[in-house]
Parts: C-alpha cells; sequence; structure tokens
C-alpha cells in the first residue's frame, strides 16, 4: 500500500514540474489567450478573492457582426452592472439613480480578459512555463506560470480551458510564494448562443444622473507629464484627462504597463485647504503611494510590489507641453 501511495505521490510531482517554454511557444500561447476573450461568447459567473475579501460576479460575453458586446453584474454588495458596447462602457448605480459613460475606453482589462493585445513586452518580463493540468468548473485545463524575471513585479498563474483557450482562473504570487489575488469562473458556458437582451441593463435606474459623460482617452494624449525612470518593462499605453465623481476639476491620469499589470498615475492640483496625502499602503496586491510635488498631488496605484509605485511616483516630472 505504501508502494503504491509513493508512486501515485511521484507521478503526481513529474505531473506538476514546470517546464519551460520557448519565446515562440509562448507567444503562440500568450495570442490564443488573448484572443480567445474577445472573440468567443460565454457566460458564467467568477469570483474575485483579495486576502479575506470575495465578490461573485456574472458575466455575459457575446461577439456579433456589430463587434465585442460584455455585461457584468456585481452580485455581492450594492448592486452594480457594467455594459460594454465596443469602447464605449456604461456604469449603472441603481442606489444612487446614476450612470457613468465613458465613451473611447481605454487602459480597461478586466477576467477574463486580462492578457493585452501586445504581448512582447510580456514575454520579456516573465519566464513562461507549463506546469501541468488540472479540472476547473467542469473543463480540462493547461497551467501557465509567468515568472517574473525582477522583483518589479508579482508572479501569476494561469488556469486554461485546455480546447478553446479561454482563460479560467488568475492567481497573482507575491515574491513569499503567497496568493494575494485571485479569479476564478465557479461556472461557464463557452460557445453557443448568448441572447442579445442578457446583455441589456436590467437595474432600476430611472432618468439616471449622468456622472461622467467625457471622451477618455481620445481628448488629451499630451498632458506634458512623465515619468523620468520607469521601472525595468514598463512602458506608457495610455494618457488622459478624466472627470471624477466628487471633483470640479479633470486629473490627469497616466496608465504604464509591463504586459499584464497595469499602474496608474493621477495628477491633480492640490486644493486650498486640503492636506496632501503622504506615503505608502497596501491592500492585496494593490499598492498605493502618493506624495505632494510643488502644488500637485501625485497618487500612484497598481498591481504591483509596493518599490514599483514608489519610484514611479517619485519620478514625476512636468515636461510641458510639446
Amino acid at each position: 500500500m505504501r508502494a503504491v501511495v509513493f508512486l501515485f505521490a511521484l507521478l503526481s510531482n513529474a505531473a506538476l514540474a514546470a517546464t519551460p517554454l520557448s519565446s515562440q511557444d509562448s507567444m503562440l500561447l500568450l495570442q490564443k489567450i488573448s484572443s480567445a476573450a474577445h472573440q468567443l461568447n460565454y457566460q458564467g459567473t467568477f469570483i474575485f478573492q483579495r486576502e479575506s475579501q470575495i465578490e461573485s460576479t456574472r458575466i455575459y460575453h457575446l461577439v456579433d457582426q456589430s463587434g465585442e458586446h460584455q455585461k457584468i453584474v456585481r452580485l455581492d454588495g450594492p448592486p452594480r452592472e457594467i455594459i460594454c458596447n465596443g469602447r464605449e462602457m456604461r456604469f449603472y448605480y441603481p442606489d444612487q439613480q446614476a450612470m457613468e459613460r465613458e465613451r473611447h475606453a481605454v487602459a480597461r482589462r478586466g477576467f477574463p480578459a486580462l492578457l493585452p493585445d501586445q504581448l512582447q513586452t510580456l514575454a520579456e518580463n516573465y519566464q513562461l512555463e507549463e506546469a501541468g493540468h488540472e479540472r476547473l468548473a467542469g473543463y480540462e485545463t493547461r497551467i501557465l506560470l509567468l515568472t517574473p524575471k525582477d522583483g518589479f513585479r508579482y508572479g501569476h498563474k494561469l488556469w486554461i480551458d485546455a480546447a478553446s483557450n479561454l482563460l479560467l482562473k488568475a492567481a497573482m504570487i507575491s515574491d513569499q510564494d503567497k496568493v494575494v489575488e485571485q479569479f476564478a469562473f465557479t461556472y461557464v458556458k463557452i460557445g453557443g448562443k448568448i441572447d442579445r437582451d442578457l446583455l441589456k441593463p436590467t437595474l432600476p435606474v430611472k432618468a439616471p444622473a449622468i456622472l461622467n459623460d467625457q471622451p477618455q482617452g481620445e481628448d488629451v494624449i499630451r498632458s506634458g507629464w512623465d515619468v523620468g525612470k520607469l521601472p525595468p518593462g514598463f512602458r506608457k499605453i495610455a494618457e488622459m484627462r478624466r472627470m471624477f465623481r466628487g471633483k470640479t476639476y479633470p486629473v490627469t491620469h497616466l496608465v504604464y504597463s509591463d504586459g499584464i499589470v497595469a499602474v496608474s498615475v493621477f495628477i491633480e492640483p492640490i486644493q486650498p485647504g486640503v492636506r496632501p496625502m503622504d506615503g505608502v499602503a497596501r491592500q492585496g496586491a494593490v499598492n498605493l503611494y502618493a506624495h505632494p510635488a510643488s502644488n500637485y498631488q501625485i497618487t500612484v496605484v497598481g498591481e504591483t510590489p509596493a518599490v514599483t509605485v514608489k519610484q514611479i511616483g517619485d519620478s514625476v516630472v512636468y515636461r510641458g507641453n510639446p
């Protein structure tokens, strides 16, 4: 009996041994994963876990002749819905009888569409390995490990449906090999027809107040603000000016990415009588670093180690409009 148990453990360990992927195989697999999230029809329920916080979300994703459409429904806490049609996103807040709209939305990626369109940066910053197979939500999956090449980013573990290449689970791993954040489908149906009515808003928002109806990402493309010393592998992917609830002035928003995670830099004038924020805060995988610079509040937020947001925040400079 002991011999049988030993043999089973040996075979299990062999199956879990990570196998490095070549650059060509890595790029091909990443491209398939990225494409599947945008090109397939699917619907299901997934959980998001950060420390002791767990949230459930329902998702409907449909691709037809008019493009890509998605509806996200929050199942826990105050009801929320997000409707995406192409690059327009609408956020519904029935408890506030309000709706927020972003046209030309950029730099937003959500599960299961976590991978970017441009994948070369991702391969430059992570070592990719295949680490066996596992059954998840009724599907056979391949497990992919993304091990960071330096201390400026977390590791990632991805579970991919072996047949469709849709991402079914994603875990972010700290340098202590602990899961700091994860998404996972508890139920998902891949493929098949999806009724277009399922993607319409269903929450009772009558004559909603428009909280934000500003074009995003194309109205301001050169603010004059920049980061002088970016951590290796991070590149600017978006620059915009945004209106936020509770503020009467626009906030400059720069977005940097290493290919899988994004770091946001918010720059706003310090208002009279308002004490500026200064310091580092952390929740799960998210680190926030804020400090005043001249008459501006600099705030950096990202799913990265603290050293990353701090280096970015300390090197924000104004170079002037070109």
